[in-house]
């Protein structure tokens, strides 16, 4: 099957399905999104950026969790139209959502909804950024051997971490489904990898992640991942991540999470490939959704990278890699990862994992 590539700029939104909306959006507002529209089943919620919305919670039609679609802000009309000429695509409507603007909609390989918008009346980022500082611009960071604030004191309010603009979403895929859906994607989108990590015995590539290629200019290092999972788990979203203004920030919605009682999954900690201070937490329904902050830049000119999968390929300070960010399992967390087999069993350790 031949696809016509679509140029898309960046990131538009998720679509997740809640069997309890109202906890979901408890968790979600406590994760600091902001509400903008609401239906009788359905909330938009956005960040402070110029996106009208970033995450979509829908009432699911049955007791499950459900992620059912990403969404990419195309570069013009005619990218649109390219996009509705693809097998599968349906024409160009018109969007309903905040912000209007014209949508197309296709189905992955596994059954995912791929979105494409055009139009949309984007907002202004907000005046005063999503940082947590009492003063309302951001005060300079003190280093060692170099000190720009001086006489001046930074004081933080507490509070959710508010949420800038979707940053990624990724697939866990039976290992079977990796490559194609790898290829489907490439061949649908000018995405690019950043970085892959492949299985060090069968030299098989298990994890990509992908930014999109605007030429010379920088874009995030990723903004879609796949990883080759368990043959018998059924392709799932793994999970979705949300941009935050700072390590303070970001570490304060930490502590009210906590103390809201929230589940924690992994976090904090910093990533190797792409940088990034993380920390993902179960929301209401089951789902992994990430805080981020500090993450790299690429373009055209910024080498892909393969490296054989290991710990230190994932972080490189923080806590130990749980069951529960592999599992996928609220509750495997807190539980530590099985040992390795020792030289006398030699059988491997299993992971559980969870569909969406």
């Amino acid at each position: 099957m031949t696809l016509t590539k679509v140029r898309v700029v960046r990131l538009a939104h998720v679509v997740y399905q809640h069997p309890d909306l109202e906890k979901a959006l408890s968790f979600l507002l406590d994760f600091g999104f902001v509400e903008e529209h609401r239906t009788a089943n359905r909330v938009y919620l956005r960040g402070y950026g110029v996106q009208p919305f970033v995450y979509v919670a829908e009432q699911s039609p049955d007791d499950r969790r459900h992620f059912i679609a990403g969404y990419w802000v195309v570069e013009s009309p005619g990218e649109l139209e390219k996009a509705a000429s693809n097998p599968s695509a349906s024409p160009i409507l018109d969007s309903e959502a905040p912000g209007g603007g014209k949508v197309v909609t296709m189905t992955d390989p596994n059954g995912f909804t791929v979105g494409f918008v055009h139009g949309q009346k984007v907002r202004e980022s907000d005046a005063v950024h999503g940082h947590l500082e009492q003063e309302q611009d951001p005060l300079s960071f003190n280093t060692t051997d170099n000190k720009p604030r001086r006489g001046v004191f930074r004081r933080f309010k507490q509070g959710p971490s508010p949420v800038h603009k979707l940053g990624h979403y990724g697939f866990v895929l039976p290992a079977s489904k990796f490559q194609s859906t790898l290829a489907w994607y490439l061949s649908l989108m000018n995405l690019k990898p950043s970085d892959i990590v492949f299985n060090p015995e069968t030299g098989l590539d298990e994890t990509v992640f992908n930014h999109i290629d605007l030429g010379k200019t920088y874009t995030d290092h990723h903004s879609l991942f796949f990883a080759a999972g368990p043959e018998h788990a059924p392709p799932h979203v793994h999970h979705s991540s949300y941009e935050v203004f700072d390590f303070d920030t970001q570490t304060l919605g930490h502590d009210l999470l906590r103390s809201k009682g929230w589940t924690n999954c992994w976090g904090i900690g910093r990533h190797v490939l792409g940088s990034q201070i993380f920390d993902y937490w179960f929301d209401g329904s089951g789902n992994i959704v990430e805080h981020y902050s500090d993450g790299d830049l690429v373009n055209e000119d910024t080498p892909t990278s393969r490296e054989p999968a290991a710990p230190n390929t994932l972080f490189i300070w923080g806590p130990n890699i749980p069951l529960a960010f592999l599992s996928g399992k609220v509750e495997d967390a807190g539980k530590e990862l099985p040992k390795p087999p020792d030289a006398v069993q030699a059988a491997p350790a299993q992971f559980p994992v969870a569909a969406a």
